[in-house]
């Protein structure tokens, strides 16, 4: 509070003592015009004291509840993971699902977000691979989230790898252990259509192998 104000307000306090002693002692004896002098006074110093006390120190509360940040808030441990990734701080970010991983067994997105750093960032193949492998195999995931892992993971020996075998395995594998996840009705597709192709092509081998036998023999 600035001095000026403080000043202000001593004497608006000391106005209205003044004006309430002398009117409490000789109200009675004062003509109309005197009373209403008073009762202006009075209601000056009062309105400075609403004013240069009251009503700031109102606002400041007011303003404090509505605008202030509260102390215990954190910001979101995803947001400041996302945040290392976009400024290419990838072994942090790692660092940071891991935290979160860690915190929330249950929670299969820190997995996935580590496997996508590895694989599309530090262009890590195997080490993705590894970490949905470990993730499998070190945690009771519901049938819906093992079967996620699994798909994800065949996808990622079928077209980094380019491992057809073992992306076929993987497949029914959710096929057979999870039979009632939407997962599996992918698998399902996804199975077919790399039959589908490995069949093409083996005919498609066929063919050329017979084309070129034809044209040794002509």
């Amino acid at each position: 509070m600035s001095n000026k104000k403080l000043i202000l307000i001593l004497i608006s306090i000391s106005v209205t003592v003044l004006t309430a002693w002398s009117i409490n002692s000789k109200w009675d004896e004062w003509e109309i015009g005197s009373k209403f002098v008073a009762t202006f006074f009075i209601a000056i110093a009062l309105g400075l004291f609403v004013v240069l006390v009251m009503l700031p120190s109102l606002a400041d509360k007011v303003g404090a509840f509505f605008f202030s940040a509260p102390e215990k808030i954190q910001p979101d441990p995803l947001i400041k993971a996302a945040a290392k990734v976009s400024q290419g701080d990838y072994d942090g970010a790692i660092k940071a699902y891991l935290a979160i991983a860690s915190e929330e067994p249950e929670n299969r997105f820190p997995i996935f977000e580590i496997a996508k750093i590895q694989q599309d960032h530090l262009r890590d193949v195997d080490a993705a691979i590894e970490t949905f492998e470990n993730s499998l195999e070190n945690t009771e995931w519901p049938e819906n989230d093992a079967a996620a892992i699994m798909f994800r993971l065949q996808q990622i020996y079928l077209e980094s790898k380019e491992d057809e075998e073992h992306a076929k395995a993987l497949l029914q594998q959710i096929i057979d252990s999870f039979p009632n996840t939407r997962h599996s009705a992918n698998a399902h597709h996804r199975l077919n259509e790399i039959n589908n192709v490995s069949s093409a092509s083996a005919h498609a081998n066929i063919g050329c192998a017979a084309l070129h036998s034809a044209a040794l023999h002509i």
